[in-house]
């Protein structure tokens, strides 16, 4: 990747979280889930550690936020476009496994019948293996 794309992601990825400082506190909260990740993940450009956490999704100025609780703090993640279709009564997580890191493709909230879709990003001649592992939440 040459310098000036680097800049260009890493300009992205400020105005992203300055968006998301931005945020009004009266975001409405439209889906609360938690689950337990087995594993070292990257979600969005930031990489946690196993553990208990809980997912909600909020809807600010008509855009969908999905935020992160537990490990170190929250963390804030904006998505592709939703596609509104039914699911089951659990929701999910979809990661894909990149060089041995899993990252998190998709995200799909059963309860209010929307699926996430989030970009993976690899590096120059890296692959995404074919390997998927789910990892279910259930709502609060």
């Amino acid at each position: 990747m040459n310098l000036q794309r680097k800049l260009k992601v890493g300009l992205l990825a400020l105005a992203i979280v300055l968006v998301t400082a931005a945020v009004p506190a009266n975001a409405q909260q439209l889906y609360r889930a938690t689950f337990t990740l087995p594993f070292e993940a990257q979600l969005g450009s930031t990489v946690v550690e196993p553990g208990d956490y809980s997912i909600t999704v909020e809807d600010s100025l008509g855009q969908k936020i999905i935020r992160l609780h537990g490990g170190h703090g929250d963390l804030a993640i904006f998505a592709g476009p939703a596609n509104s279709e039914p699911y089951a009564d659990n929701g999910k997580l979809v990661f894909v496994n990149v060089n041995g890191l899993y990252t998190l493709k998709a995200f799909d909230a059963a309860a209010i019948g929307e699926s996430f879709i989030f970009p993976v990003y690899k590096a120059r001649g890296e692959r995404a293996s074919r390997q998927v592992i789910t990892v279910g939440v259930g709502t609060n």
